[in-house]
């Protein structure tokens, strides 16, 4: 995969993680061991803005298939969870500064943030794709979002592509989620975004706005895992232990019918 990052767009790509960095430094290790957990409650963290990964619904409970997979985690671990929703371009410096346990939030496993945090086994794999909207036809590859608009989500690997690759080509509008980011698109605040595949196709299912998506070439793709404090074996070794439990007896393909699309693969 090509980047062309310079100076100024790698500094503002990388700033979240310095963020987390220099909280990791600046604030006392807070974490908890699973002993500490099991003997109080497991406190669980997500952004509340990626449906149908999660979100608050209309009875205001935060829901979707990273809660219920928080909630299943727990189960096979014999915790109790309070799984709690935080602006995600915030997330690893509070997880990183002890607010969290962990964070099952959708979190792809890349190499900047893998410096601040470490990551369990994935449990799905996603990948960046671009969507515009239904009537587009002038943006058919990368080089077509010259001095356009481009949408994404502050903190999330497309966000950290756009900024890395824009090198002044285009002009990048960031978005605290996805449902306001979809709202932006259809609306024509931006000309085009980019997101994680999976959740746009899910909220496409449900909501039909009249976007769609464009084949720009090779994207990125991650694997999503679970991210807690650094330097927790014995959390690291549970998650994943309990990740393999509810794959093996259903547990997991049950959340995925529910929340993705019956028969789902996203593994």
């Amino acid at each position: 995969m090509k980047a062309l990052t310079k100076k100024f767009s790698q500094s503002l790509a990388v700033a979240a993680i310095v963020t987390s960095a220099a909280v990791m430094f600046a604030m006392p290790a807070q974490a908890r061991d699973l002993s500490e957990i099991r003997d109080d409650v497991f406190q669980v963290v997500n952004s509340g803005a990626y449906p149908p990964f999660s979100f608050v619904d209309t009875q205001g409970n935060l829901v979707g298939f990273d809660v219920d997979i928080a909630k299943a985690l727990a189960e096979k671990m014999g915790v109790e969870v309070n799984v709690q929703s935080s602006p995600w371009n915030g997330i690893i410096a509070a997880l990183v500064g002890g607010r969290f346990d962990a964070c099952i939030c959708s979190m792809s496993n890349t190499e900047e943030r893998r410096q601040a945090v470490d990551f369990t086994d994935p449990y799905y794999s996603a990948g960046l794709s671009v969507w515009v909207q239904g009537d587009t036809n002038d943006i058919n590859s990368i080089d077509d979002f010259s001095g356009k608009r481009i949408g994404s989500t502050l903190g999330e690997t497309g966000n950290q592509w756009a900024v890395e690759n824009a090198d002044g080509k285009w002009h990048n509008q960031t978005f605290q989620g996805l449902p306001d980011m979809m709202n932006g698109l259809t609306t024509g605040r931006i000309d085009a975004m980019i997101a994680d595949d999976v959740p746009v196709l899910v909220a496409m299912q449900e909501n039909a706005p009249d976007i769609k998506m464009v084949d720009v070439g090779e994207l990125p793709r991650w694997p999503a895992a679970i991210s807690i404090q650094k330097n927790h074996p014995e959390l690291l070794k549970a998650l994943n232990s309990a990740l393999k439990e509810i794959k093996a007896d259903g547990t997991y393909q049950a959340i995925v019918d529910k929340w993705i699309g019956e028969g789902a693969n996203i593994e």
